[in-house]
């Protein structure tokens, strides 16, 4: 236990860290995914077919190759680090692609709550002079969203726990100082014990928000 107590500021700096990039990805990510939706379910084919090549391309390849190829392959064709400095660019990156990547996600479940409203809300809605961008965010979205909320909080939890990605690119977060604190303690059991439960506490948190905003909006679950 010494060895934790005594390691234990540099961990909690590591899990502020993560939450951190955890928040702002899950706003990315909602927004994205909104976005790309809203786009696959356009008339026109060009933004359905921009939508769905994000889609199928960051659904269909793994995260960690994603982070390597943006975080530090794409410095080695493009002066990027010069534009926003090679301190802050690999952070930027890191946290733009783990947004983009659990947006994919996002698109899916977006598309499919929206999907799942009845299509008699629209013509009721169309009947009383409402056009298509008034249904979409005074009819559609609220109802879709109360559909969304199982499925986004788990892409939430997902979120916090790819979180760990980011240390093989070099990114500090939770994994990262307990690797540090490991090659120093050799204590490799413990530490990865304690990051372990403060990873639980997290997504076990995120989960008991969820149930508590289901009851609220009282979702349907059938």
């Amino acid at each position: 236990m010494h060895v934790i107590w005594q390691n234990l500021p540099v961990i909690l700096d590591g899990l502020r860290l993560t939450i951190q990039y955890a928040i702002v990805a899950i706003v990315l990510m909602v927004i994205i995914g909104l976005i790309a939706a809203l786009m696959r379910l356009s008339r026109f084919s060009v933004l359905r077919w921009i939508s769905s090549a994000y889609v199928e391309i960051f659904r269909s390849t793994p995260l960690l190759v994603q982070l390597f190829f943006i975080v530090l392959g794409l410095p080695a064709i493009l002066p990027v680090n010069d534009w926003f400095g090679q301190l802050m660019y690999p952070i930027l990156a890191a946290a733009f692609t783990l947004s983009l990547n659990e947006g994919a996600y996002v698109t899916e479940i977006v598309r499919a709550g929206i999907l799942g409203v009845d299509r008699g809300q629209k013509e009721a809605a169309a009947s009383i002079g409402m056009n298509g961008i008034q249904t979409m965010i005074h009819i559609v979205l609220p109802q879709a969203f109360k559909r969304m909320i199982p499925p986004l909080v788990n892409q939430a939890a997902q979120t916090v726990k790819d979180t760990s990605l980011l240390a093989p690119v070099g990114i500090i977060e939770l994994v990262y100082k307990g690797e540090i604190v490991i090659a120093a303690t050799f204590e490799s059991f413990k530490i990865w014990g304690l990051i372990a439960i403060l990873y639980f506490i997290i997504i076990f948190s995120v989960s008991k928000c969820a149930s508590y905003l289901e009851r609220r909006l009282q979702v349907d679950k059938r």
